[in-house]
């Protein structure tokens, strides 16, 4: 096997076993995930994380659901997921 890190090879080019604190993707090893794919810690693979649209504008100052001043209320925001991940096990942000 020719790739770095890997305990295991499917192919001299694909890894299907990482050596320990490597994650898999794509048959490769990595420390860590590539950005837009997180790390399934118990399989020790990097699988697609969760992609979530933009910040909506934030909301009106509320308190009890009535509007109130900003310095004892609450304003919120939110964000539409777009994407979720491969696996149930990695949650979106919220």
């Amino acid at each position: 096997c020719r790739i770095e890190n890997c305990d295991s090879c499917f192919s001299r080019d694909f890894c299907t076993k990482c050596k320990t604190g490597f994650y898999s993707h794509r048959g490769r090893c990595f420390r860590g995930c590539p950005a837009g794919f997180a790390a399934l810690e118990e399989l020790m693979e990097c699988v697609e994380g969760c992609e979530v649209g933009q910040w909506s504008e934030w909301g009106t100052c509320s308190r009890n659901n009535k509007t109130c001043g900003f310095k004892w209320g609450l304003e919120t925001r939110t964000r539409q997921i777009v994407k979720k991940p491969a696996k149930d096990t990695i949650p979106c942000p919220t």
